[in-house]
């Protein structure tokens, strides 16, 4: 029920204020195509390698551990904080389950991964507090850390089991040795630690997370570029991923958002926070897992360039329908 007065609150204004600040976090990415486009980056494919490696081993685990030694305990003080990501994540692998049986070549591992794995660390972080401000990066950071938690635990192990090119079977020591998984984990331990050493370590993962965003921005522009045959040549099932990505997974966070705050479990920045992450593209990540796994790999990439290209106009909306939600 509170969601069709927030729906009727919106103004051209807000819509367009929130398209700027994604406009504003996309010029790294128009870079990227730019210096395709001219020419500049010689080899592509190897630029996306390292590029990703960088993001994905590096810049993403140091922006997730960062976020767990900034935030504020009292953010996480409730029950509702720690329930929202582990509920929304159970109604979104059901749907994985129902969807991709009934879809040819048993698509249900691929729909899992898309739809546990938005971006939401490399673009819904910063666009959160962007629209948000500085009181929504705390709840932000560490949810978005419980999320890659659950994702990179479970979204590979259904991609194999749920995949009809799946080999059922998963590599337990290369999952648990994931710098994504173990990063959160090895700031909790950290905030153990004097203050001073806690302070040290900050100073050093600090630069690395603050390049993550611009530097994975400027990796899906160069993605885009090398990728956008994927745009015309879609195979059957890709545009039910990009559905079910951009419009039930953000419906799944509000609705599990909203029901929580009304039951007074979480605060309104967390459930803006949350109605604002839900709404994320599929993540880059998610086809250097399906490349990984070698299950998926092109349909994952085509639902990745879809969704991002979606985003540009569903993120606007959602970040001002978060925007009304804060201020209840």
């Amino acid at each position: 029920t509170m969601m069709v007065p927030v729906m009727l609150a919106i103004e051209a204004s807000d819509l367009l204020a929130n398209a700027g600040r994604l406009g504003i976090l996309a010029v790294p990415a128009l870079l990227g195509v730019l210096v395709v486009r001219l020419r500049q980056v010689p080899d592509v494919p190897a630029a996306i390698g390292a590029l990703n490696t960088y993001t994905l081993h590096l810049g993403f685990p140091a922006l997730i551990a960062v976020g767990v030694l900034e935030v504020d305990p009292s953010v996480a003080s409730t029950w509702g904080f720690w329930a929202v990501i582990p509920v929304v994540d159970l109604v979104l692998i059901a749907i994985s389950w129902a969807v991709g049986r009934r879809l040819a070549g048993r698509q249900g591992g691929s729909i899992a991964i898309v739809l546990l794995f938005g971006n939401t660390a490399y673009l819904g972080l910063p666009f959160a507090v962007s629209v948000l401000g500085e009181p929504a990066r705390g709840p932000a950071s560490l949810l978005v850390a419980v999320q890659v938690t659950l994702a990179v635990l479970v979204g590979p192990v259904l991609l194999q089991r749920w995949s009809g090119d799946g080999h059922g079977s998963v590599d337990w020591a290369r999952l648990f040795r994931q710098p994504l998984l173990l990063a959160p984990f090895a700031a909790v331990m950290v905030r153990q630690l004097p203050d001073g050493v806690v302070g040290g370590v900050h100073d050093v993962l600090g630069p690395l997370a603050a390049s993550t965003a611009p530097v994975a921005m400027f990796l899906l522009g160069l993605y885009l570029v090398e990728n956008w045959e994927l745009v015309r040549t879609a195979e059957h099932g890709v545009w039910t991923h990009v559905v079910l990505r951009m419009l039930v997974a953000p419906a799944v966070n509000a609705a599990v958002a909203v029901w929580l705050f009304e039951i007074g479990t979480i605060s309104s920045t967390t459930m803006a926070v949350i109605v604002v992450l839900g709404g994320m593209p599929a993540a880059i990540s998610t086809f250097s897992i399906a490349h990984h796994e070698g299950v998926a790999a092109d349909r994952v990439a085509s639902v990745v360039v879809r969704s991002s290209v979606t985003a540009l106009v569903t993120m606007p909306v959602l970040a001002t329908v978060a925007e009304q939600l804060s201020r209840r």
